[in-house]
């Protein structure tokens, strides 16, 4: 007989049963409860390689990705031609933004399998993350290649891996300086292959819609951009280059229809600074100012909202607070590009030498809807889909944010203190930025 407390029998006694349970909780998105309870049984049974697949597979879910790691790691040592665990080694470091390790992960995958073209764009993505654009480009091409030798019914499940793999192509041939005809031209083929394969993707049309654009041809670039709109009424940065394309077409009025409906709360930095554009074009100067102005109140960081501001208010003999955005235009070009801006150094001295004092022009009121720093506690968060809400010190309704708008993507606590900058979205209040005040 037993004395004492009585010993407790687990529920789940031999590996077969375990990731029965594991598998159950991973269906319900419960991540790391399910890596919890393989862990649990690893401490006293040693899980098949299939099993510590999974487990990896949960942490990494769960974001722990040093944990999934580890396991990744110790998979590839004991199966060093199992392409599967290079891939998934390649992704956790590609999460932790650690390129150098995740090129050698992909590589590897590439080895054992040099035909697969979803590691292709894996390592393609982080050549581009380290600026090794030429090492991208051959490794994009690879992909392509590999593609063309599949069979029709797996290059018909391959089509979405094949459309980026063109897309990306096609990018890293535009972005060449001073690119000859016959680049732009093959670039714009890979495109209209990417559209071939994604018809009913909104963004393949985007992005053949938006090169056509930046090479001039602008009546093809409006009727891509309108099948785009078509597939995705609401995206705006589909509108932008619809309004871009009416400004390039001088139809400066359409343009400024189309920025002006899109909702307030989707009007993002770059759709104020398009809108300027096209004020600037008409010669409303004071209100293409005022757009230039709240997109430098809600993005200080960008040297071209400068610019076009300093622009606007050289327009309006505001010699001054010209100067003074000419000057943050070449701070900030400075500090991206390594350089002086040439453009806002040359209009500096043309500005001090012939324009007269000014008078100084208010922007209070294109500031009053430019969002406030407001305080307040983590009330909920779902860490498996990285989204919470927060509860405002000063009460009123909750605001969503997801843990891409945290610096660093530092998942948050429950009750933490937080600082956030929250707009209205289309079902209340979302954050744009979000600060953990302790940890």
């Amino acid at each position: 007989m037993q004395t004492g407390q009585e010993a407790t029998t687990p529920a789940m006694t031999d590996e077969r049963q375990v990731p029965i349970q594991a598998e159950a909780l991973a269906a319900q998105e419960r991540w790391k409860e399910a890596a919890m309870l393989l862990e649990e049984y690893q401490s006293t049974t040693a899980l098949s390689l299939e099993i510590l697949g999974k487990l990896a597979d949960y942490r990494s879910h769960a974001r722990d990705y040093d944990g999934a790691i580890a396991i990744y790691r110790d998979l590839c040592q004991q199966q060093p031609d199992e392409k599967n665990w290079f891939y998934r080694l390649g992704f956790q470091y590609q999460q932790k933004e650690q390129w150098t390790e995740s090129i050698e992960a992909y590589s590897e995958c590439l080895r054992i399998a040099p035909r697969s073209i979803g590691a292709a764009l894996k390592l393609g993505d982080a050549y581009r993350k380290i600026q090794q654009n030429e090492k991208a480009l051959n490794t994009y091409r690879q992909g392509i290649q590999s593609f063309q030798g599949y069979s029709l019914e797996y290059q018909h499940r391959m089509k979405p891996i094949y459309a980026k793999l063109c897309a990306r192509t096609a990018r890293i041939l535009l972005e060449k300086p001073s690119a000859q005809p016959n680049i732009i031209n093959e670039a714009i083929k890979f495109l209209q292959a990417s559209v071939a394969a994604c018809p009913d993707d909104a963004d393949v049309w985007y992005r053949l819609g938006g090169a056509l654009l930046d090479v001039n041809r602008l009546d093809r670039a409006f009727e891509c951009l309108q099948k785009a709109q078509a597939l995705s009424p609401k995206k705006e940065y589909i509108s932008h280059k619809i309004a871009q394309v009416l400004l390039r077409q001088g139809k400066l009025e359409q343009a400024i229809d189309v920025y002006e409906k899109i909702p307030p709360h989707r009007k993002t930095p770059y759709i104020l600074h398009g809108l300027g554009q096209c004020l600037m074009e008409k010669g409303e100067f004071l209100e293409a100012a005022k757009r230039f102005h709240q997109a430098i109140q809600k993005e200080s960081g960008k040297f071209y909202h400068y610019w076009d501001f300093a622009l606007a208010l050289i327009s309006l003999e505001a010699r001054e607070q010209a100067i003074e955005a000419l000057e943050k235009a070449n701070e900030l070009f400075r500090e991206e590009h390594r350089k002086e801006y040439g453009k806002a150094l040359k209009k500096l001295e043309e500005v001090r030498s012939t324009l007269p004092d000014g008078k100084k022009i208010s922007f209070e009121e294109s500031s009053t809807n430019i969002a406030e720093i407001r305080y307040g506690l983590v009330s909920t968060y779902k860490e498996t889909r990285g989204f919470g809400f927060i509860e405002d010190k000063n009460g009123g309704d909750s605001t969503f944010f997801h843990i891409t708008k945290i610096k660093m993507r530092t998942p948050p606590r429950v009750g933490q203190k937080v600082k956030y900058v929250r707009e209205m979205g289309e079902k209340g209040f979302q954050a744009v930025n979000v600060w953990l005040l302790n940890q």
